[in-house]
Protein backbone atom coordinates (compact mmCIF):
# COMPACT_ATOMS: atom_id res chain seq x y z
CA UNK A 1 0.00 0.00 0.00
CA UNK A 2 1.22 3.57 -0.85
CA UNK A 3 1.17 6.58 1.11
CA UNK A 4 -0.20 9.80 -0.73
CA UNK A 5 0.17 13.48 1.24
CA UNK A 6 -1.36 16.56 0.32
CA UNK A 7 -0.78 19.65 1.50
CA UNK A 8 -3.15 22.58 0.96
CA UNK A 9 -4.50 26.03 2.46
CA UNK A 10 -7.83 26.41 3.65
CA UNK A 11 -9.86 29.16 1.69
CA UNK A 12 -12.63 30.98 3.47
CA UNK A 13 -15.51 30.31 0.68
CA UNK A 14 -14.39 26.90 0.14
CA UNK A 15 -14.49 26.07 4.39
CA UNK A 16 -18.02 27.75 4.33
CA UNK A 17 -18.85 25.02 1.12
CA UNK A 18 -17.02 22.16 3.22
CA UNK A 19 -19.05 23.08 6.29
CA UNK A 20 -22.17 23.42 5.05
CA UNK A 21 -21.51 19.89 2.71
CA UNK A 22 -20.43 17.54 5.91
CA UNK A 23 -23.51 19.78 7.74
CA UNK A 24 -25.95 17.89 5.48
CA UNK A 25 -23.68 14.68 5.13
CA UNK A 26 -24.46 14.41 9.41
CA UNK A 27 -27.74 15.28 8.90
CA UNK A 28 -28.09 12.53 6.38
CA UNK A 29 -26.12 9.94 8.13
CA UNK A 30 -26.95 9.89 11.72
CA UNK A 31 -30.08 12.87 12.62
CA UNK A 32 -32.59 12.86 9.95
CA UNK A 33 -35.34 11.23 12.06
CA UNK A 34 -34.74 14.06 15.03
CA UNK A 35 -34.64 16.75 11.88
CA UNK A 36 -37.84 15.36 10.84
CA UNK A 37 -39.81 15.16 14.63
CA UNK A 38 -38.50 18.76 15.21
CA UNK A 39 -40.47 19.73 11.68
CA UNK A 40 -43.39 17.47 12.23
CA UNK A 41 -43.96 19.21 15.85
CA UNK A 42 -43.19 22.63 14.49
CA UNK A 43 -46.03 22.36 11.69
CA UNK A 44 -48.50 20.49 14.04
CA UNK A 45 -48.37 23.41 16.65
CA UNK A 46 -49.09 25.49 13.76
CA UNK A 47 -51.68 23.24 13.02
CA UNK A 48 -53.49 22.94 16.23
CA UNK A 49 -53.02 26.82 16.45
CA UNK A 50 -54.66 27.66 13.46
CA UNK A 51 -57.15 25.16 14.12
CA UNK A 52 -58.04 26.81 17.41
CA UNK A 53 -58.23 30.05 15.76
CA UNK A 54 -60.40 29.40 13.27
CA UNK A 55 -62.77 27.59 15.44
CA UNK A 56 -62.58 31.22 17.30
CA UNK A 57 -63.23 32.95 14.10
CA UNK A 58 -65.98 30.87 13.10
CA UNK A 59 -67.83 31.06 16.19
CA UNK A 60 -67.30 34.86 16.71
CA UNK A 61 -67.50 35.43 12.68
CA UNK A 62 -64.94 37.90 12.86
CA UNK A 63 -61.01 37.84 13.24
CA UNK A 64 -60.13 40.42 15.76
CA UNK A 65 -56.53 41.27 15.31
CA UNK A 66 -54.93 39.56 18.43
CA UNK A 67 -56.94 36.54 17.58
CA UNK A 68 -54.87 36.63 14.01
CA UNK A 69 -51.56 37.22 16.08
CA UNK A 70 -52.12 33.27 17.35
CA UNK A 71 -51.27 32.54 13.84
CA UNK A 72 -49.21 34.93 12.24
CA UNK A 73 -46.78 35.10 15.06
CA UNK A 74 -45.94 31.61 15.30
CA UNK A 75 -45.62 31.45 11.42
CA UNK A 76 -43.57 34.20 10.80
CA UNK A 77 -41.15 33.21 13.93
CA UNK A 78 -41.07 29.75 12.08
CA UNK A 79 -40.15 31.72 8.73
CA UNK A 80 -37.47 33.46 10.41
CA UNK A 81 -35.78 30.71 11.98
CA UNK A 82 -35.85 28.63 8.94
CA UNK A 83 -34.59 31.96 6.43
CA UNK A 84 -31.46 32.81 9.41
CA UNK A 85 -30.47 29.34 9.67
CA UNK A 86 -27.93 29.82 6.06
CA UNK A 87 -26.84 32.95 7.49
CA UNK A 88 -26.05 31.70 11.15
CA UNK A 89 -23.70 29.40 10.02
CA UNK A 90 -22.02 31.72 7.47
CA UNK A 91 -21.33 33.67 10.43
CA UNK A 92 -20.26 30.60 12.30
CA UNK A 93 -17.64 29.82 10.12
CA UNK A 94 -16.40 33.32 9.77
CA UNK A 95 -15.95 33.74 13.08
CA UNK A 96 -14.31 30.24 13.12
CA UNK A 97 -11.93 31.28 10.57
CA UNK A 98 -11.23 34.95 12.18
CA UNK A 99 -10.41 33.43 15.76
CA UNK A 100 -9.15 30.02 15.66
CA UNK A 101 -5.56 30.22 14.22
CA UNK A 102 -5.33 26.25 13.33
CA UNK A 103 -8.05 27.30 10.61
CA UNK A 104 -5.37 29.58 8.91
CA UNK A 105 -2.73 26.96 9.06
CA UNK A 106 -1.30 24.77 5.77
CA UNK A 107 -2.84 21.30 6.50
CA UNK A 108 -0.75 18.20 5.46
CA UNK A 109 -2.84 15.38 4.76
CA UNK A 110 -1.12 11.81 4.86
CA UNK A 111 -2.99 8.54 4.33
CA UNK A 112 -1.22 5.10 4.33
CA UNK A 113 -1.80 1.59 5.52
CA UNK A 114 -2.26 3.23 9.20
CA UNK A 115 -4.83 5.47 8.22
CA UNK A 116 -5.42 9.14 8.23
CA UNK A 117 -3.03 12.02 9.33
CA UNK A 118 -3.47 15.57 9.56
CA UNK A 119 -0.96 17.64 10.55
CA UNK A 120 -0.32 21.98 11.17
CA UNK A 121 1.93 23.80 12.51
CA UNK A 122 0.07 23.47 15.74
CA UNK A 123 -1.84 20.41 15.72
CA UNK A 124 -2.08 17.19 14.64
CA UNK A 125 -4.73 14.89 14.13
CA UNK A 126 -4.18 10.82 13.78
CA UNK A 127 -7.09 8.55 12.57
CA UNK A 128 -6.81 4.96 11.67
CA UNK A 129 -8.51 3.05 9.01
CA UNK A 130 -11.33 1.63 12.06
CA UNK A 131 -11.81 4.97 13.60
CA UNK A 132 -12.95 6.31 10.44
CA UNK A 133 -16.67 5.84 10.12
CA UNK A 134 -17.10 6.21 6.77
CA UNK A 135 -15.66 8.74 3.57
CA UNK A 136 -18.15 10.32 1.01
CA UNK A 137 -16.87 12.08 -2.23
CA UNK A 138 -18.60 15.13 -3.57
CA UNK A 139 -17.72 16.51 -6.45
CA UNK A 140 -15.69 19.51 -4.93
CA UNK A 141 -14.31 17.36 -1.40
CA UNK A 142 -13.34 14.21 0.02
CA UNK A 143 -15.35 14.60 3.83
CA UNK A 144 -13.49 12.05 6.06
CA UNK A 145 -16.55 11.08 9.50
CA UNK A 146 -15.21 9.78 12.69
CA UNK A 147 -17.26 9.47 15.68
CA UNK A 148 -17.96 12.88 16.73
CA UNK A 149 -15.34 14.67 14.08
CA UNK A 150 -15.45 15.35 10.53
CA UNK A 151 -12.66 16.64 8.40
CA UNK A 152 -12.86 17.55 4.35
CA UNK A 153 -9.96 17.65 1.42
CA UNK A 154 -10.29 19.59 -1.03
CA UNK A 155 -10.26 17.91 -4.51
CA UNK A 156 -8.45 20.75 -6.10
CA UNK A 157 -5.40 19.94 -3.30
CA UNK A 158 -4.94 16.61 -5.52
CA UNK A 159 -3.14 16.40 -8.57
CA UNK A 160 -5.35 14.76 -10.63
CA UNK A 161 -6.42 12.22 -12.66
CA UNK A 162 -4.30 9.85 -11.68
CA UNK A 163 -3.28 10.85 -7.99
CA UNK A 164 -6.86 10.84 -7.59
CA UNK A 165 -7.57 7.22 -8.90
CA UNK A 166 -5.06 6.12 -6.69
CA UNK A 167 -6.29 7.38 -3.59
CA UNK A 168 -9.53 6.28 -4.13
CA UNK A 169 -8.04 3.24 -4.81
CA UNK A 170 -6.29 3.26 -0.90
CA UNK A 171 -9.84 4.00 0.46
CA UNK A 172 -11.67 1.10 -0.76
CA UNK A 173 -8.46 -0.73 0.06
CA UNK A 174 -8.71 0.44 3.70
CA UNK A 175 -12.33 0.81 4.60
CA UNK A 176 -13.94 -1.42 2.12
CA UNK A 177 -17.73 -0.92 2.08
CA UNK A 178 -17.49 2.64 4.41
CA UNK A 179 -15.52 4.36 1.42
CA UNK A 180 -18.50 5.95 -1.01
CA UNK A 181 -16.39 7.01 -3.24
CA UNK A 182 -16.92 6.91 -7.36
Amino acid sequence: MTSSTIVWRVQPDEHLRAIRILKQQHHRQTRRIWRELRVIAALALLAIIFALATRQWRAQGRIRPAEALWVVVPALALAAFAATRPLALKRAVRAQLRHNPATQQERRYTLDENGLSIAGETFLVTLSWEQLETVRETPEFLLFFARKTAYYLPKRAIMWPNRLDDLRDLLRQSMGVRAAVR
